[in-house]
């Protein structure tokens, strides 16, 4: 069981880089058509995408056995926007177009992993302390 917990913490240690580098590799490969059939509105995809790499950032983050705490939250905000920002500007370079809305599906992607992190954070750190259980228990 230890051998397993100290593999899954290295394993978000080399999963968030190479993620990373995939998602922006990914977003400035140079723009494809796609056939009729398939949806055109890709902000399912973009929400996805920065969700999972929000969790990446996290969870890489708590593997270095450090305390987070709700400021983290916002530093990973303010980080993980600023890179989708840059990741939008960048694209116009490779024959893509920046957008807001992209952008905008960006930021509610990470928001939305952040605060479902923080809540399981806020419940686990209740429990151990020994404070009331929460409501699903």
């Amino acid at each position: 069981m230890l051998k397993w917990l100290k593999f899954r913490k290295y394993w978000y240690r080399q999963a968030l880089p190479v993620y990373w580098i995939l998602l922006f590799g990914a977003t400035h490969y140079p723009k494809v058509s796609l056939p009729a059939s398939i949806p055109q509105s890709d902000k399912v995809v973009h929400f996805a995408a920065f969700g999972l790499l929000a969790f990446l950032f996290w969870k890489c983050v708590e593997s270095f056995d450090r305390k987070l705490s709700g400021r983290f939250v916002w530093v990973a905000f303010v980080v993980l926007g600023a890179y989708a920002a840059l990741d939008e500007y960048l694209q116009q370079f490779v024959n893509r177009y920046p957008s807001l809305t992209d952008w905008l599906a960006d930021l509610a992607g990470v928001s939305v992993v952040l605060l479902a992190l923080e809540v399981h954070r806020r419940r686990r750190a209740s429990a151990a302390r020994g404070g009331p259980a929460p409501p699903d228990a």
